[in-house]
This record gives C-alpha cells, structure tokens and sequence, in this order.
C-alpha cells in the first residue's frame, strides 16, 4: 500500500509566503523520509510550470495524488496534465445548512467541468465543519446536498471535532476520496459557529502577499510562528502515529474505506510536531507502512 504526504507538512504557511524549501527540494525530501505520493498546494501551482513539477515527480518518483486548491477550470486543467487523482478544497467558509447547499452546488458544477478530466472535486475538512445545524453537521449537509462531490475526510480533525472517521467514512460509503492520517488525542469539538459564507474577512489575497519584499515576508512569518507558539494547544493532540493517548483507530478506517468500490489515497498531514520536524514525519511513514496493509 502506498502512502503520501502533503507539500504543506514542509512549511506550513512560510508556503504561502514563497518562503522556505522549493517544490523540488520538498519532493526529494519527501522521497527520503519513505513517502511515494505527494499532495501539492495551489501556491505550488502558481509558482511552478507543469513542466518542471512533472519532472521533479518523475526524477523522486512520486505520483502527485491532488492539490489543495480552491477548483477553477485552470487549476483542474493542471492537475490533468499532472495525471493527478483529485482536486480538494481545502476549507472555505459556511456556517449553516443553507450556505453548505452553495458550497455543494458550487462544487457540483466544478466536478461536470472535471469529469471528462479524470479528476475527482473533494472537500477537505477541519473541525468547524462538525458544527451542527438543523440537526446535521455542516461537512453532511454538504454531502448530502451534492451528487458529484466528493470527501478527503481529515481524521484527526474530524474527531477532534467529535466524528468517529468510521461511521463517517461508512456512511458516505464511495463518496471518501481520500483521508488526511493526522493523530488526535482528545475530542475538543467543533468550537463556536464558524464564520459565514458571506462575512468580510478582510485578509489580503495571498497572491498580493507574494509580492511583497522579502523583508515583509519573513516579518509576517515571524508574526504567524509567534501566534501558533501562544496557541500551541491546538495542535497538542497530534501525538506520535500509535501512540497510547491515540483516540483515532487507524485499522477501523483501513476496514471502512475498503468497502469501497475504489481505493481512497492516504495523505499525512502535520501541523504539529511531538519531536523534530523530519523525525516526525519519518515515524509516521513507518509506522503506516508497518501497521496498515
């Protein structure tokens, strides 16, 4: 069984910044720490030829599973070119069954357009999306309100946000594209009614933040790191793949997914480290390759 991991895990949102690794030193590491498949990120994308990252796939010998990006037309094309599984939108906001009904029939429309492409629209979750509205999650009433979209359910949040992976993945059988292998340790759910569809954010494109000089860049890292340091709770359940404070049944999932009439991709993805950053992402690879057949 192959196993992949996100471009994201190297980097995070010095990423987004243009900052840190290039995607061909990220693929070459990401080869060595014992992953085969790959899960790239939109900004991967805007900052690189098809070209240039199909040879890098080809020179590691990785296979590039999907991207996390929002689905347009362009991008979809892309990831065909890439021979790419799935587009994924990683998180947009919605806060109520009417507003998960126009992300659904968003996502709908994209997946037409994808079809004929080979590629698969998913939607990947975080926690918030388990915050219940008229009696259903958000992330269901999503689901249950498209016929073409499909879900990369992220374990570790879905039951940090209080969803047994199982259940879920039971019942939207043939509708899991894809997991997201992230440890949890506690259920701390869904938080407060996440912010809605239409609400100003006022947060800068991130394609405007590129631009700016380096300078400013690193100084808006800095800011960031500073911030998740002060909120490092959140991400303190991301223990060690196995380890005895797990709550999440990594073997349960393998049997639930493989009721399905395909085979989902498994994507390791970490924002939190129990030890060094590639040490880490080492155990997880080995420990998937060792537990899950």
């Amino acid at each position: 069984m192959k196993f992949g991991i996100g471009t994201y895990s190297f980097g995070g949102f010095a990423t987004f910044l243009g900052l840190g690794l290039t995607l061909k030193e990220k693929f070459e590491k990401i080869k060595s720490l014992g992953f085969d498949q790959v899960e790239i990120l939109a900004v991967d994308l805007e900052m690189n030829s098809t070209a240039d990252i199909k040879r890098w796939a080809e020179e590691t010998g990785l296979e590039i599973t999907s991207v996390h990006a929002e689905p347009t037309e362009e991008v979809i094309k892309k990831m065909a070119e890439l021979g790419a599984r799935a587009v994924i939108w990683a998180g947009t906001p919605f806060n109520c069954k009417a507003e998960a009904i126009e992300v659904a029939q968003y996502l709908d429309k994209m997946a037409e357009f994808a079809a004929p492409y080979g590629i698969k629209i998913g939607y990947h979750n975080h926690s918030q999306e388990f915050y219940v509205d008229e009696g259903k999650s958000l992330l269901e009433h999503l689901l249950d309100n498209s016929t073409k979209c499909f879900s990369q359910l992220d374990c570790g949040w879905a039951m940090n946000g209080g969803m047994y992976p199982p259940y879920f993945i039971r019942k939207y059988r043939n509708r899991i594209v894809s997991i997201h292998v992230k440890e949890n340790s506690k259920v701390a759910g869904p938080g407060p009614k996440p912010a809605g569809r239409h609400d100003a954010s006022g947060r800068p494109p991130m394609g405007d933040l590129k631009k700016l000089p380096l300078e400013e860049r690193q100084k808006m890292l800095e800011s960031f790191e500073a911030r998740m340091k002060e909120n490092a709770v959140r991400f303190d359940p991301q223990c060690k793949m196995g380890s005895d404070i797990s709550n999440i049944d990594w073997k349960e999932i393998k049997k639930a997914l493989d009721e399905q009439d395909f085979e989902a991709f498994w994507i390791v993805e970490r924002e939190g480290f129990y030890d060094e950053h590639d040490k880490c992402i080492a155990e997880d690879s080995q420990w998937l390759h060792e537990n899950i057949q």
